[in-house]
Order: C-alpha cells, then sequence, then structure tokens
C-alpha cells in the first residue's frame, strides 16, 4: 500500500470509530447518534462525504525546560460551528533520563505501615523485613520518619538522618506486633507530621501500608482533601494495599490526591520490592511540583480528566502532576467540551492556553514556561471537522479514556453484574481494535491482550473467590496505571 493510500486508510477508519458511541443497556450494545465523552465506538460507518471547508491541521506544541520536556496537543484542529462538540487535549511530560548527570537529592521517606490485628502471623514479619531492608538501602544523609497505626498512631521513630537511627531502628522493628483497630487517618496525620520539619531541598514521600479497611469514620472526601493539600506542598504519597481485604477504592483515592504510585500485592513477601522501588522513585527525582495551567476560552469547559484531578477556577484548570523520577513519563488526557458560541462567519471556538511549572530538583531552581495557544477552528459540517483529526493523538486519548471504562467493567463484575462487565470489555475491545488498525501502536495491542483476558476471567472466575478478590484489586491498580502512563499494559 502507497504511503498516500495508508493515509486515507488511517484517517478513514478514524472517522469510522468517531462515528457513534457505545453505550451498555440491557439488551447489548447500542449505537447512538450524538457522541458521549470519554466513550469510544466500533467501526459503524464508512468514510464521511467531502466538504467544502478546509480541515484546519490538529495543533501539537512542544516545551523544554531544565529537567522536563512536555509536549501538548489537540486531537483535532476544528470543529463544526453548528452545535457543541469535543475535542481531547493530550498532554504529555517527560521527566529527563539522564539520571547518572544529575545530582541526587537526599530523601525524606515517612513509611506509615499498618500493624492492625489482620496483619499477624505473615504480614507483619514481612512488613518488618521491608522497613528494614528499606533502613538499609538509604543513604546516611537521607532521613527517615517510622509511624505506626492500629486504633490510633504511634511514632515509632521521628524524621532523623539515616545514618544516625539505622542501628535504633534496627534493634525496634523486629518488636512490631499487631494490634486491634486500623485509623488510617490518623497514621497520614502523623507520617505528614513527621516530614513537616524536612527542608524543601529534600524530596519529601510518606508511603502507606495498609491490608485493611479505615474504620475511623472520617469521610473519604475529607481524607482526601487533607493529602491534597500536602501535595501541593511538595509531599508526595504513595499507597500500598497487601491481600485481599483492603478498600481499593480509598487506597488509591488518597494516592491520586497524593499524586503518587497505588499498587495491589498479592502477598507480603512483596513489599521489601515496592518499598525498593519508592525509595530509588524518590532517590532518582529530578522533577518536583510539576503542573499544568489551562486558559480555556469562553464557551469550552473539562467534561473529564484523566491521570490527573484537576482543580478548576473559573476558565483557569491546573492539572497538578507532582513529582517524576529521572526517565518517567506521564500523559494527561483531557475530555474538553466546546459551545463554539461564535456567529456564522466566525473562523475560531478560541485557543487554548498552556503554561507549566515545576521546581528542577538537582538545579533548586523553580522552573515556569509558555506554550504557544493552541487554537481551534470553526468549519460548516462535521465531516470538515472530522479531516482535521490526528489519528495517532486521537486513538492514544481514546485508548486511556477505555482504561478508565475497563475500570467500570471490573467493577460490575465485582459488583456480581458478570454478564454486563463481559459486554463492556468486548465493546472496548472492538474500540480499541479499530484504533488499532488506524494508528498502530505496541501499547494498545497489550491493552488488547489485557482486556480478553479481563472477559475471559468474568466468565470463568469468581469475584467473591480470594483469586477473584485479588484478580479484580489488581486489575484495578493495572487500569490506573495506564491511565496515568498511556502504555501502562
Amino acid at each position: 500500500m502507497s504511503p498516500l493510500r495508508r493515509l486515507v486508510f488511517d484517517r478513514r477508519s478514524l472517522h469510522a470509530v468517531a462515528a457513534g458511541c457505545v453505550a451498555l443497556a440491557a439488551g447489548g450494545v447500542v449505537l447512538l447518534r450524538a457522541p458521549s465523552p470519554g466513550v469510544t465506538a466500533p467501526v459503524t460507518a464508512g468514510p464521511a462525504a467531502p466538504s467544502r471547508d478546509r480541515a484546519e491541521r490538529a495543533p501539537r506544541r512542544t516545551a523544554t525546560g531544565p529537567q522536563l520536556t512536555a509536549r501538548v496537543a489537540l486531537s483535532q484542529g476544528s470543529i463544526a460551528r453548528r452545535a457543541p462538540g469535543h475535542v481531547f487535549a493530550v498532554v504529555d511530560l517527560d521527566a529527563d533520563r539522564r539520571a547518572d548527570d544529575v545530582r541526587r537529592a537526599p530523601v525524606a521517606m515517612a513509611l506509615v505501615v499498618d500493624v492492625s490485628g489482620s496483619m499477624s502471623g505473615d504480614k507483619i514479619e514481612q512488613a518488618r523485613r521491608a522497613v528494614l531492608s528499606t533502613l538499609a538501602a538509604m543513604r546516611d544523609d537521607d532521613r527517615i520518619a517510622l509511624v505506626t497505626y492500629s486504633d490510633s498512631a504511634r511514632v515509632v521513630q521521628p524524621l532523623a538522618r539515616a545514618g544516625d537511627v539505622r542501628s535504633y531502628l534496627e534493634g525496634v522493628v523486629p518488636t512490631l506486633e499487631p494490634i486491634a483497630g486500623t485509623n488510617i487517618p490518623a497514621g497520614l496525620a502523623a507520617g505528614a507530621a513527621a516530614l513537616g520539619d524536612a527542608s524543601d531541598e529534600l524530596v519529601r514521600r510518606v508511603v502507606l501500608v495498609s491490608d485493611g479497611r479505615d474504620g475511623s469514620g472520617q469521610s473519604l472526601d475529607a481524607v482526601a482533601n487533607g493529602v491534597r493539600l500536602r501535595a501541593d506542598r511538595g509531599v508526595t504519597l504513595s499507597s500500598l494495599g497487601v491481600g485481599s481485604d483492603y478498600d481499593d477504592a480509598y487506597m488509591s483515592r488518597v494516592a491520586d490526591a497524593g499524586r503518587g504510585n497505588y499498587e495491589f500485592l498479592r502477598e507480603g513477601g512483596q513489599l521489601r520490592a515496592f518499598l525498593g522501588r519508592e525509595l530509588d522513585a524518590a532517590a532518582r527525582t529530578n522533577v518536583d511540583q510539576a503542573a499544568v495551567d489551562l486558559d480555556l476560552p469562553d464557551g469550552w469547559r473539562v467534561a473529564r480528566a484523566y491521570g490527573v484531578e484537576p482543580e478548576t477556577h473559573g476558565g483557569r484548570v491546573r492539572l497538578p502532576v507532582g513529582a517524576m523520577s529521572a526517565g518517567e513519563h506521564r500523559r494527561v488526557v483531557l475530555d474538553l467540551a466546546v459551545d463554539p458560541g461564535r456567529g456564522p462567519d466566525a473562523a475560531s471556538a478560541g485557543a487554548l492556553g498552556v503554561s507549566l511549572s515545576w521546581r528542577a530538583v538537582p538545579e533548586r531552581r523553580d522552573v515556569r514556561v509558555a506554550v504557544e495557544a493552541l487554537p481551534l477552528g470553526l468549519v460548516g459540517d462535521e465531516a470538515a471537522a472530522l479531516a482535521s483529526r490526528e489519528p495517532a493523538v486521537f486513538a492514544d486519548a481514546q485508548s486511556v479514556a477505555l482504561a478508565a471504562r475497563q475500570q467500570d467493567a471490573v467493577e460490575a463484575w465485582r459488583s456480581g453484574r458478570s454478564a454486563e462487565a463481559e459486554r463492556i470489555a468486548r465493546s472496548n475491545v472492538v474500540a480499541l481494535q479499530a484504533l488499532q488498525a488506524a494508528a498502530p501502536s505496541p501499547a494498545r495491542a497489550a491493552q488488547i491482550t489485557r482486556y480478553n483476558a479481563d472477559g475471559a476471567s468474568f466468565n470463568q472466575m469468581s469475584a467473591g473467590s480470594a483469586e477473584g478478590r485479588a484478580y479484580g484489586l489488581g486489575s484495578n491498580a493495572l487500569h490506573r496505571r495506564a491511565m496515568r502512563s498511556g502504555s501502562g499494559y
């Protein structure tokens, strides 16, 4: 196939993907006339009819600064002027990979460890070993704090130089024993307080370990808001769920608010490796407090965001990404609803303003970079708007949206709605296959393989079994990573 014919095929495939959307009903897959945000469709129509309007090229921008490169793109260059529409904005951030060339910043890490009764036996033994292994891997100038919690929190070790307290903790940690209660907010507050005196020159991270459900009675919204405020001040929170009985909605929500990692571990023996990765990521941090600020034109709004918790203030939207380690890639996808709101002769729906800010850790420097605005044209009909679509950007955005949709499938299965879960997974696979035909990528191929595996598991495995609970927890952690990185499969 010639390059020209291949390009035509790719664009036609994407037009067909966008021709409708999938909604799940009791009777199966239903094709709707109007697209809804964040949902992709299987191929439903042939190529659009020619239009007299000239297709605008989908805009993209690149910005580079100390330790960070950012790429921002819209999924299409124009929308139809007659009615409101949707366009994706995709922001890709890459921290500099040259980790060996940058000066390593000392780490201040607070380990917040569940010692409730359910941690008895092998779990508490593995937790002790993991804490000692992390301590051994820390440099003398790193800082460590150790907090345990059950019905209340106990500060076993206030923040101190690892070299000064290593011997003491090596004696104390083996004596940790489980007791009743699980008060996660108390542990989080104590861990954050332990880092309160840490210098801004340190990379600050709280790591939460739990195998159960919070029994404090505090609302998750209130807990997440406190974590978010601390993240705004540069304290990253990662959470780790051990076993199959913890509340993954709780643990993933606080990790999202804390702009850190969330992981499921089937057994305590995996804890040591996770804490090792957290320490390594903190030690290799070369970008901190990263954020993307968007100025939305009149008539634009964020319908949904993937990969971050957006903060909206009028027409300005902040996308707080947080800390990034050397070589790390992050992707943020926004589904933007656009009401043209212009006269019949208007040529533009406005332009998306973008700026970025972060702290370059090795240079100890605060950076702010303004990006040239990304314009969105207005055309007379949908055919011309579809002709302005950039296949790869659109496919990448929809793949991330489908990761969120796959989480819906997992939740349906875990709630006993297996038939619904299988329908969602099947429709997601069909949509991904259409996107892959138009814009091939290894990440999308892996995503298709994973969703096929999910569908088979929904049919063959009981969600209430120990194996099923573990599968559901692991799947949700995997889909979250995919939404954050764009290539988590």
